[in-house]
Formats: structure tokens, C-alpha cells, sequence
């Protein structure tokens, strides 16, 4: 990767977690946790998902400004590669965080009941 493309991820990646922190900070007071973990890391991830654009050659570039710009600008529209590769990032971490999620109320609801003698578990 050329010199200039590090220097715009650096920026970019740099941007980003700015816009989450600040995300995050204007949001932790919310009751739901998981909603918030939710949106944070959807847009992590359509944020911070590099991609490849039309040729194979040419540099990475973060998928969902890679989507906007195929959709606006270009005539034929997104290609599909970088359009699956956009539902496919948002998908995993829609995955992931059910998954998380799942788990919590498990471990949450086991905690949360009070233990008796015929209760062995």
C-alpha cells in the first residue's frame, strides 16, 4: 500500500474512533446497554471494513464510503462484490452482538435467582 493510502486510513481510522467515542459518550446514560453496543458496532463495522473498488489492484478502501460513492456516482451503481461485502459486514456483526446478547441474559437471569436448598444449579 502506498505511502499516501496509510496516511488517509490513519486519518480515517483516526476520524472514526472519534465519531464512536463520541457515540458512546453521548449514549451511556441509556437504560439498554445492548442497544448501544449494538449501533456502536455496526457502525465500527460498515465504518472500518476495507474493501477492494473496482480493480484488483487498486487500494483498500472502507466499504460503506466505497458503497455511497458506487451508488451516487457511478452509472451502473454498486457492484455487487462491494454490496454483498456491505451486508455480509453488517450481518457478522448483527451475529455477533445477538450472540453476546444471548449470553448476557443467560448469565444475568442465572444471577439474578435467589438460590434455595432444592435448587442445585
Amino acid at each position: 500500500m502506498a505511502e499516501e493510502f496509510k496516511l488517509a486510513w490513519a486519518v480515517y481510522v483516526g476520524g472514526v474512533v472519534v465519531l464512536l467515542a463520541a457515540g458512546f459518550w453521548f449514549m451511556r446514560n441509556w437504560s439498554w446497554t445492548w442497544v448501544r453496543n449494538l449501533l456502536l458496532l455496526e457502525a465500527a463495522t460498515v465504518l472500518l471494513v476495507p474493501a477492494r473498488g473496482t480493480s484488483p489492484e487498486g487500494p483498500l478502501t472502507p466499504i460503506l464510503p466505497l458503497f455511497v460513492y458506487q451508488t451516487v456516482f457511478e452509472e451502473e451503481g454498486a457492484t455487487p462484490e462491494v454490496a454483498a461485502s456491505l451486508v455480509f459486514a453488517a450481518g457478522g456483526a448483527l451475529a455477533v452482538m445477538l450472540i453476546v446478547g444471548i449470553i448476557t441474559l443467560i448469565v444475568r437471569r442465572r444471577k439474578d435467582r435467589p438460590m434455595t436448598e432444592s435448587d442445585q444449579f
